[in-house]
């Protein structure tokens, strides 16, 4: 299993990250182009998810072979790898993989062996701040060990505790932690982690965004904190 990669500064053009695509290939290029989306500069990061629920998984699973895709896997991710490679979730195929229905399982089996080497966490260098990114959550405080923690892979890409929680402490480590996994109907901070599933998945719309917008939102509502707080 590959926990952590780490993301150098892009020189070029923009970092773009997105929500859990959940099979919405065609929602995922309109909301590309409503960006200005460039393939020869700019990046595009997912938070996974990226199948399962929609009508076009196999195009999503074709963004892997885009040089500037970049994705964490998601728990649909993983219960296809577990499905097809493993012996966890039987039941994939017949619930949320109907969409590989008449393909190949040799087929599945490549598709499957490369999300495998897809990574748990990302940290994406962004010059002046770093991100943090896993599927569902922090497991901790602490970014480099809950990244390089073969038992933090689980709760990092299923577990749904903070959002419950009013108030939290900062990640360390990194300057703010993006996720996916609990539909919700608007993007939501909570402390430096933002949450941005809005539930394309179920019909929802699909959240992209400049992951500089992200931080500075994020750094402008720290700012605005520290002066009410005196």
């Amino acid at each position: 299993m590959s926990m952590h990669v780490s993301i150098p500064r892009n020189k070029k053009g923009r970092d773009f990250i997105v929500g859990d695509v959940h099979g919405h290939f065609e929602l995922l290029l309109a909301e590309m182009k409503r960006a200005g989306f460039n393939d020869t500069q700019d990046r595009l990061f997912s938070v996974g998810d990226i199948i399962d629920r929609g009508p076009d998984s196999l195009s999503c699973l074709g963004l892997l072979d885009a040089p500037w895709f970049h994705m964490v896997r998601g728990n649909h991710e993983q219960m296809m790898v577990d499905a097809l490679l493993g012996k966890r979730w039987p039941s994939w195929r017949r619930n949320y993989g109907r969409w590989t229905q008449g393909m190949a399982k040799s087929d599945l089996k490549t598709w499957a062996k490369r999300l495998a080497e897809t990574p748990i966490t990302m940290t994406i260098n962004q010059g002046e701040f770093k991100v943090g990114l896993c599927h569902a959550e922090p497991d901790g405080r602490n970014w480099k060990e809950m990244r390089d923690n073969p038992g933090s892979a689980e709760p990092m890409m299923w577990g749904r505790r903070v959002l419950h929680r009013s108030k939290v402490k900062p990640v360390k480590g990194v300057d703010i932690t993006i996720h996916g996994h609990t539909p919700l109907k608007k993007p939501k901070w909570v402390g430096n982690r933002y949450f941005m599933d809005t539930g394309a998945g179920q019909g929802g719309p699909l959240t992209l965004r400049k992951i500089s917008d992200i931080y500075a939102e994020y750094r402008d509502f720290k700012a605005l904190n520290a002066v009410f707080s005196k």
